[in-house]
């Protein structure tokens, strides 16, 4: 009886108790679903002119050099709520402005994301964008971004809540903050109500030591998010050429006239 030699091609052997690896890996309905509707918010980002201003702005001769951006406060991506819209144009926002400093000079940029509403759901999505994931254990704690954030980082922090925002400003060193305009925030609220001395003394505390500049701009940021306005905020330290430079060399000159007349009062009297 003739033999008969079966060739099989090699990948296609399963060993008992071993998974293949060369099938693609499935995603569900819902990581589809918010893969989507987050693709179409980076595209009407980058067609915007919301994305225009806001890099014309972070690319003046100013603006402090950084090597990692912190998100806070960005909230759960998968939950279904009349947020989830904005919380994706949040995200879509991030990583176009950190495609914009990569492309710009900045290629080593980290991106870090921290809130205590992510779930395991936020935390695979957010990694398979390149998002390095901090975890806290409530809202009024900095968590592991406490550690991270210094004067190399971008602090991005849209919709952050006052009590955060006080925590961060007044424990961190970051030089350059993109989050909410407080300017147009303590309009909402009447003079003598609490809200408004809150997001006053947190001006006046914090936000006085930055520089600001109002974000606005057509195409991404529509009628539904303008009760959520924007702005840049940067350390005017950082400023060293026209009328700042000039100011400081003048502080630094009668510095130095004070101190020479308070060291030789000394030897006058002698």
């Amino acid at each position: 009886m003739p033999h008969y030699l079966v060739l099989v091609d090699q990948p296609q052997l399963k060993r008992s108790g071993t998974r293949t690896t060369n099938q693609p890996k499935r995603i569900s309905k819902q990581q589809g679903e918010i893969q989507r509707l987050y693709d179409d918010a980076k595209l009407r980002y980058n067609q915007s002119s919301w994305s225009s201003l806001l890099e014309t702005l972070l690319s003046a001769k100013n603006r402090p050099t950084v090597n990692k951006i912190v998100s806070l406060g960005l909230g759960s991506l998968y939950e279904k709520s009349r947020d989830q819209s904005r919380r994706l144009k949040q995200l879509a926002m991030l990583l176009g402005v950190a495609d914009y400093l990569r492309l710009k000079g900045s290629p080593e940029i980290a991106i870090y994301a921290q809130d205590p509403s992510f779930t395991k759901a936020d935390d695979a999505f957010l990694r398979s964008l390149g998002v390095q994931v901090l975890k806290t254990p409530s809202p009024s704690d900095l968590g592991e971004a406490g550690r991270i954030i210094d004067d190399k980082t971008l602090l991005y922090s849209p919709f952050l809540t006052m009590e955060a925002y006080e925590l961060l400003l007044k424990n961190c060193a970051m030089e350059l903050l993109l989050g909410d305009d407080f300017s147009v925030l303590r309009s909402k609220w009447e003079k003598h109500t609490a809200e408004h001395k809150q997001v006053e003394l947190l001006m006046k505390s914090g936000v006085s030591k930055y520089q600001r500049r109002a974000i606005r701009g057509d195409g991404f940021w529509g009628e539904e998010d303008w009760h959520f306005p924007m702005a840049l905020y940067w350390r005017p330290s950082q400023r060293i050429n026209g009328q700042t430079g000039a100011r400081n060399e003048k502080a630094m000159s009668q510095f130095d006239q004070v101190r020479r007349l308070r060291e030789d009062a000394p030897r006058s009297r002698l």
